[in-house]
């Protein structure tokens, strides 16, 4: 019964999106617009270290698997914003301890996948010293190249919260460009207010060799984001992001909730899957190629 019910309103969903995503500028010729297409609080890795005995491919993880049908239909290319460290109840796991097992199919998929630092564990901390964050942005970097590729490490990034003031910017190498919020009320990293507003505007601003770019849209539970798309169409540039809990919860969290959660939680996730799969898609018929920014 309650598989019954998610399945329906995941079919209710598809079929209000095919009724509207279909309208574009006209027929799509050659152009240069480009999207970037980003996860943020990725704990995919951590799930993917505890349960490695589950996993004999990479792609057999239902969010891996996911994504690479989207890259395989519509030409996905996505960046996955990850933490160093992941919450496992009393304990954490580190991303140092990532197998190797996977490292030939990271290898190739290089081509449509980047995985980028975003903090240094999902809890925020605005009091983080400058050498623990810089530690553990380079322990990340150094990790992915470890149990994939130094092509996979992304140096478009989004950071926790969007944070990261002058002193800890100042630390860190390798970065080309910061998405800043898609908030215009929010503050981003080291910008002033008249930067943020600038940035705001559509407008990139180079500091100290990075790229300060605005975050466009988010599509979390967004059920008019085909209609919030069309609104940005013209733009040459767009940022579209999600977050993975709004995709994929780890399994062993369903046991500390009620059936009334479960139900409420796999709900969530077959809309936003479906909310994702559809902007994916819009994206593509749109005439966007999916860009690293890189």
């Amino acid at each position: 019964m309650r598989i019954d019910l998610i399945f329906l309103v995941v079919l209710f969903l598809n079929a209000a999106f095919c009724s509207c995503s279909t309208s574009h500028l006209s027929e799509v010729e050659e152009t240069h617009r480009v999207v970037h297409l980003s996860l943020d609080d990725v704990e995919v890795l951590g799930d993917l270290i505890k349960h490695q005995q589950d996993y004999d491919s990479l792609f057999q993880h239902p969010l891996m698997a996911f994504l690479q049908e989207l890259h395989s239909k519509h030409g996905l290319r996505i960046t996955l914003y990850t933490y160093e460290s992941f919450n496992d109840g009393d304990s954490y796991i580190s991303i140092q301890d990532m197998p190797l097992k996977y490292k030939s199919e990271f290898r190739k998929s290089s081509d449509w996948l980047r995985i980028g630092y975003h903090s240094p564990r999902a809890d925020f901390d605005s009091l983080v010293s400058v050498v623990a964050f810089r530690n553990s942005y380079n322990n990340v970097n150094s990790a992915i190249a470890q149990f994939a590729d130094s092509s996979i490490v992304a140096s478009t990034l989004r950071f926790h919260y969007f944070f990261a003031p002058d002193s800890l910017l100042s630390v860190l190498t390798g970065i080309g460009s910061l998405l800043c919020a898609d908030d215009s009320s929010r503050s981003s990293y080291n910008l002033t207010p008249s930067e943020v507003e600038t940035v705001a505007r559509g407008e990139r601003i180079v500091k100290n060799g990075i790229s300060y770019i605005r975050t466009d849209l988010r599509i979390d539970d967004n059920l008019r984001v085909i209609r919030d798309l069309k609104r940005l169409e013209t733009a040459d540039t767009l940022v579209v992001f999600t977050h993975e809990w709004k995709l994929w919860h780890r399994p062993e969290n369903d046991d500390r909730r009620s059936v009334a959660g479960k139900i409420k939680v796999r709900i969530g996730e077959g809309v936003n899957r479906e909310l994702f799969k559809e902007t994916v898609k819009w994206l593509k018929e749109a005439g966007y190629k999916f860009s690293f920014l890189e």
